[in-house]
């Protein structure tokens, strides 16, 4: 599992992260499958946006994820698999 950043805004059913400084650039693609530590998948990457070295990601929750999981989720790190 590689450590993807860390959720910061959430709207809807929509996570924004901001990706950690040591996730290599060429592990990060869209449509990659996005976990909690506890290893729960909550989504999928959508679309990389921002500075080339350190990009935003949104991330499409999964169905079955209630609202009250996602805000849960603010402030706390997601992994790729």
């Amino acid at each position: 599992m590689k450590r993807l950043g860390e959720v910061f805004y959430i709207v809807d059913n929509l996570l924004i992260a901001r990706t950690d400084k040591t996730l290599e650039q060429s592990a990060l693609r869209e449509n990659s499958a996005v976990f909690t530590k506890k290893m729960k998948k909550i989504g999928k990457v959508i679309e990389l946006f921002g500075p080339v070295k350190s990009p935003y990601v949104s991330i499409k929750a999964a169905k079955g994820i209630t609202i009250s999981e996602l805000t849960n989720l603010k402030n706390e790190r997601v992994y790729l698999q």
